[in-house]
């Protein structure tokens, strides 16, 4: 026979069953302690009864489904970087000095040691018409003793010593007629002049007088025009002439005491006064006083009382000009 306490237990857990209750995550309740036994009739002691079953331990409750992440948010536009601004303009650079002018660096060729000469005084005023030289070139004139008026005429380019002149590339002079006649070719620096055998001091006379007359005539060769027909007209003096040993033949002597700044003879720094002389196809006296002629370096007037050439230079504008012929005449070279 069942004791009513086991009955009372049993129909409890079912009941808790049917009632689809989940039974969750916490712990069963403890069974309840069975009735005490009813004492024994008549001093015999009852059966102490069954300790009660403990429940079933609560089922653990399933674990509860995590959330799913909430979504990343996107993420934010960066912003476009900043224009780098324009770079400010640099300044312009300083401009760099001049250098200074440094001290002579070439080393001049040994320079022809000339004789003592005074200034000669010219006493009279007729330098040379001509009157006196029939057909060769007065390539001298006057005794070279240092005293007396005395030097030369020349002209370039012209031949070789001893060699014919040819008009064809040369200027060639001719002295049949009483005067200083010249014809040739025009193709290069050219010029025709007269030089003295020792400085003249001329410093009693205003200037210079001569007669002179030319044409030019174009041969076809070359670019450009003809240039107009003109002499440009130079006084050699001591202080513009190019010292003897700057020059190209340093043992050639001249009275010159310019030094060249580059040492170069032609960098411009040692030049002679001068004028230009117009010419036409008449023979026509032309004067020039002292003071008309300018533009010397590094003295820019004649010095009167040392000249050492007179000479006359024919227009040209360098390699591959317009060449031509010219044919000029001088006469009556005289001091006024």
């Amino acid at each position: 026979m069942k004791h009513p306490v086991w009955i009372a237990m049993a129909a409890a857990v079912v009941a808790a069953c049917s009632t689809g209750e989940p039974v969750g995550g916490a712990t069963g309740s403890a069974g309840s302690l069975g009735t005490t036994g009813t004492a024994g009739h008549n001093g015999t002691a009852g059966t102490t009864g069954a300790a009660g079953t403990s429940g079933p331990a609560g089922t653990t409750g399933a674990a509860g489904t995590v959330g799913a992440a909430g979504t990343t948010g996107a993420a934010g536009t960066v912003g476009a970087a900043g224009t780098t601004g324009a770079a400010g303009t640099s300044g312009a650079a300083g401009t760099t000095g001049t250098g200074g002018t440094g001290g002579m660096t070439c080393a001049p060729g040994t320079g022809a040691v000339l004789p003592t000469c005074t200034p000669t005084t010219t006493a009279m005023a007729s330098i040379l018409d001509f009157t006196a030289v029939t057909g060769m070139d007065p390539s001298s004139f006057g005794p070279f003793n240092g005293v007396a008026f005395s030097g030369g005429t020349y002209a370039y380019p012209g031949p070789a010593t001893g060699a014919a002149c040819d008009p064809t590339i040369h200027l060639c002079a001719d002295f049949s007629g009483m005067t200083w006649h010249i014809t040739g070719l025009v193709h290069d620096y050219s010029g025709f002049g007269i030089y003295f055998s020792c400085k003249n001091d001329a410093s009693s006379y205003a200037g210079i007088r001569f007669d002179v007359r030319g044409t030019f005539t174009g041969n076809g060769m070359g670019t450009g025009a003809v240039p107009a027909a003109q002499l440009t007209f130079n006084i050699g003096t001591q202080s513009d002439d190019v010292a003897a040993a700057y020059t190209s033949t340093p043992t050639t002597a001249t009275w010159g005491t310019c030094v060249p700044t580059s040492c170069n003879q032609y960098d411009g720094t040692c030049s002679s006064p001068s004028k230009a002389i117009p010419l036409t196809d008449t023979l026509t006296p032309v004067s020039t006083a002292w003071t008309d002629i300018t533009n010397g370096k590094p003295t820019a007037s004649p010095d009167r009382a040392n000249l050492t050439s007179f000479y006359w230079v024919l227009p040209w504008a360098g390699a591959g000009s317009a060449q031509y012929t010219v044919d000029l005449t001088l006469d009556n070279i005289t001091f006024y």
